[in-house]
């Protein structure tokens, strides 16, 4: 054999020898794997967590913009926005069946799009023809306003007619996680006089096992229907009283499109779209809940002499129409709630409803400390 030959064979079995010893065993390798695995897993809940924060930060700040939004209407107005105008409003609260989040638009630099309908026109403004209303308040909620959404729900159409037609064309509507906080309902907290409400919206229809699908709906609070709230009433303190909060749980079902207001019900009730701060019912109540749950709750009507016991639903289509609503969110332990003052507070889960039903109310005289 040529020496050269053979010097080589000889150094290539050395070098092979040399990077064995160098190399993974298999037990080695599937350590390594399990290694990065478990930093991996460690890793992630970290970054959920750190996405999260950021997404409860940013839920803050759309709370805040609403809140000066509505002081920069009332700056303009004198007034608070209405939750709608229902009935025969007078001329300040036109047009009908517009909530506040519409009468909003000019002051959170959205012109463009409250112009997407005339304002001056009389049958949107009074709402005759009804299907001239219906489609003004569609080609509204037709814009996606990303400070209506809570970026932790992810979901920004509506659950209930989620799109309609235009010309003939088939467009989207766009939903909102915030709803104003009309007041509180039932009986304030160390007393036995009962919070002042809407009485005729009560209405338990039996094709719903009877449940309550339209009212109670409270007025005891800030943003409300027909309002015309200013500040000054606001007797209980500004950074003691709610203004708007969040109803953004998943799958909660019940969100309609962004613009919509109080509409008639096939009874020729208000279905109202603020949610009330009712009795026992806490944050996140509707959380892992189901469409078939209720919550029931017996409470002195406004005539002080009449207890009524009635099933609300806690979440799906047929809690919609409810004035009375579970605040709650995705965000861990609590939800985002603006006062009337401009903060914004996060509200545990875990506080006390009768906390929460004072903190609704503008001017019961209760004591209020929010955690």
């Amino acid at each position: 054999m040529n020496r050269n030959i053979f010097f080589r064979l000889c150094f290539g079995v050395r070098w092979i020898r040399k990077m064995s010893r160098n190399a993974f065993t298999l037990v080695e390798l599937l350590v390594v794997i399990a290694i990065i695995g478990i930093l991996i897993a460690l890793l992630l809940p970290a970054v959920q967590a750190a996405r999260e924060a950021a997404r409860r930060m940013q839920c803050t700040n759309h709370l805040k913009q609403l809140a000066l939004a509505a002081h920069n209407h009332h700056d303009t107005k004198k007034m608070l926005p209405a939750e709608c105008s229902y009935g025969m409003p007078e001329q300040e609260l036109l047009p009908v069946g517009m909530n506040w989040r519409v009468r909003i638009l000019p002051f959170v630099e959205k012109q463009s799009v409250s112009r997407v309908v005339d304002f001056s026109d009389p049958d949107i403004a009074s709402g005759t023809p009804l299907a001239l209303k219906d489609l003004a308040r569609y080609r509204w909620s037709n814009n996606r306003i990303s400070f209506y959404l809570c970026p932790s729900n992810g979901t920004d159409i509506a659950d209930i007619a989620p799109t309609f037609t235009d010309n003939g064309e088939t467009k989207s509507k766009y939903t909102s996680h915030y709803y104003g906080v009309p007041g509180a309902l039932g009986i304030i907290p160390g007393t036995t006089a009962t919070y002042y409400h809407v009485a005729d919206t009560m209405i338990a229809y039996t094709a719903m096992g009877g449940r309550v699908v339209v009212g109670p709906h409270a007025d005891s609070g800030t943003i409300f229907v027909n309002g015309r709230l200013t500040l000054g009433a606001v007797t209980d303190g500004t950074s003691n009283t709610f203004l708007v909060g969040e109803i953004s749980l998943n799958d909660f079902g019940g969100h309609y499109e962004w613009s919509r207001g109080t509409m008639s019900s096939a009874a020729g009730a208000p279905m109202v779209s603020a949610k009330g701060i009712a009795y026992a019912w806490p944050i996140n109540y509707g959380r892992n809940k189901q469409e078939t749950d209720t919550f029931s709750k017996t409470f002195l009507l406004p005539d002080g002499t009449t207890l009524d016991t009635q099933n609300y639903p806690v979440k799906g289509q047929n809690t919609a129409g409810s004035g009375v609503g579970g605040f709650g969110s995705n965000h861990t332990g609590g939800a985002n709630f603006s006062l009337c003052d401009g903060s914004v507070q996060f509200v545990s889960d875990t506080t006390d409803t009768k906390v929460l039903m004072s903190a609704a109310s503008r001017d019961g005289g209760e004591i209020v400390t929010l955690p």
